[in-house]
């Protein structure tokens, strides 16, 4: 087709509305992956729609790119797309998601300054900012912490009883607050007394922010040096992709039931285990999975009989069953 030929090309009638109409249900029902090509096929249409440059808004941030939300949003605030404050509350919540707190005081305060709030904004946009001041506080205690510090900030950590508050401890973290917590980041992930789970979470959590830092790990009694900018470039592993796609291809239309358990016991497994990896023998892990998938379902399994081929051995198999046994049994906190 010639490029004249292209441009008279004329969309067909209703076209936007029908695609803010399925991108919206989409997102109703949490489908943000679906939902993202429709808003952005409509914003191709019209790109100063308010409806949908808050569709894309929500995806983006739901899907872990606050970064093009927040581009999004400083469009809709620059351009006057929509309700202007309820715009600039949408702004704050990406910032703060981001980390960048001392920018959305900023952005506020001069809000706050230059314009009387409408009443149904005043009290949330407060507390927003009485929210990034109290952040910032706290980051700039942490930039002056010292070492010594930082491990009673870690004895502190362990002493608390309940994973799941070491575990919001974690999520807080950001980039700013990583490069300042290296000392900090060190002692949890060397210290046998941090649940896996807890290290698993750290160590994605600065994987995420693309921190240039290397650390050594231990977990169930190995250690090991890792670049957490590297990690996050090299997975997932070919490795653990191949022992899922085995398990699909032996039980995809024999027993769909009993995949699904056994993906989800090694999706656990290779959770709870990251960074490290149990092997890298696809046969062996693909029937250590399917025996131990067995066992959660009440049937009987034979994880005495070895490979055929010699690809792996009674014992090796009884282990990695084994092993697979006991992460699951850590693996719900």
């Amino acid at each position: 087709m010639s490029n004249e030929q292209q441009n008279k090309i004329v969309a067909f009638p209703l076209l936007k509305e029908r695609l803010v109409e399925k991108a919206t249900d989409h997102m109703q029902h949490k489908q943000f992956q679906e939902a993202l090509p429709l808003f952005e096929q409509a914003y191709e249409l019209d790109n100063k729609h308010h409806e949908i440059l808050l569709g894309l808004v929500i995806c983006h941030v739901e899907l872990g790119d606050a970064g093009i939300a927040k581009e999004l949003c400083e469009q809709m605030l620059k351009e006057d797309i929509g309700d202007y404050y309820h715009n600039l509350q949408m702004y704050l919540m990406v910032l703060i998601q981001l980390g960048h707190y001392h920018e959305g005081y900023v952005t506020l305060q001069a809000v706050i300054q230059e314009h009387k709030l409408p009443s149904e904004h005043a009290e949330q946009l407060y507390q927003l900012l009485e929210f990034c001041k109290n952040r910032m506080n706290q980051e700039q205690v942490i930039e002056e912490q010292t070492e010594e510090e930082q491990l009673e900030q870690f004895k502190s950590f362990t002493a608390l009883d309940n994973i799941q508050d070491q575990l919001e401890w974690v999520h807080s973290l950001k980039t700013k607050r990583i490069e300042k917590q290296r000392f900090f980041l060190e002692q949890l992930f060397s210290s046998e007394a941090v649940h896996p789970i807890v290290k698993t979470v750290a160590l994605k959590t600065v994987m995420e922010e693309e921190v240039d830092v290397d650390f050594m790990i231990t977990k169930f009694g190995e250690t090991k040096k890792v670049n957490a900018l590297q990690l996050q470039r090299t997975t997932p592993y070919f490795f653990a992709e191949q022992v899922e796609a085995q398990l699909t291809e032996k039980l995809e239309h024999e027993n769909p039931t009993l995949l699904q358990v056994a993906v989800e016991i090694w999706q656990r497994h290779l959770f709870i285990t990251f960074p490290f990896l149990p092997g890298d023998n696809v046969k062996l892990w693909t029937e250590a999975v399917y025996a131990i998938s067995l066992l959660m379902q009440g049937e009987e399994s034979d994880a005495a009989v070895a490979e055929e081929d010699g690809s792996f051995s009674e014992a090796e198999l009884r282990k990695a069953i084994k092993e697979l046994k006991e992460i699951e049994e850590i693996s719900f906190i």
